[in-house]
């Protein structure tokens, strides 16, 4: 062995990386990251400045969605290991929080996916599967999300999961 272990770690809100191994061959790291961070701060320090010109606001959804996000950028906050069931199930939710009745069909939610230009190979399949996983069950012909598939939606969003 050629000398003590060390590890480095580096979290940056989550996005995380470590470096394990001699001390020599974590301190090069050491000193590349020591100089990547001081050029973010560098460059954290100048953006205020830039950021000074008025933004437009974003669209929001509808005030019967109870403050949440559109449903673009809650779309965005999904993993890109989520599959067609999850995604079907966000908009099934995200349906069903705007609806008068506090439900979804499956045409409500693969529209909302085809506007943001993904394209589900068998929307209704994925309804049924999140049927047979107990995520949704049927209310009057249409569906509503369970607490089950809240709690799914909540642990692939995490912080970005409104209700």
């Amino acid at each position: 062995m050629d000398g003590p272990r060390a590890r480095l770690r580096i979290n940056l809100a989550e996005r995380e990386f470590e470096v394990e191994g001699s001390e020599a061959f974590v301190k090069a790291y050491a000193e590349r990251f020591d100089a990547l961070l001081a050029r973010l701060d560098e460059r954290g320090a100048a953006e205020p400045e830039a950021a000074s010109e008025p933004r437009p606001a974003p669209a929001r959804a509808p005030a019967s969605a109870q403050g949440a996000e559109t449903f673009g950028e809650l779309l965005h906050h999904l993993p890109r290991s989520a599959s067609d069931v999850d995604r079907i199930l966000l908009a099934g939710h995200f349906a069903q929080r705007r609806g008068p009745d506090a439900s979804f069909s499956t045409g409500e939610a693969n529209e909302l996916l085809t506007e943001q230009g993904i394209k589900v190979g068998n929307p209704s399949q994925c309804v049924k599967q999140n049927l047979i996983a107990k995520r949704v069950f049927k209310h009057l012909r249409r569906y509503r999300v369970s607490q089950t598939g809240v709690d799914h939606l909540r642990q692939l969003l995490g912080g970005a999961f409104p209700g």
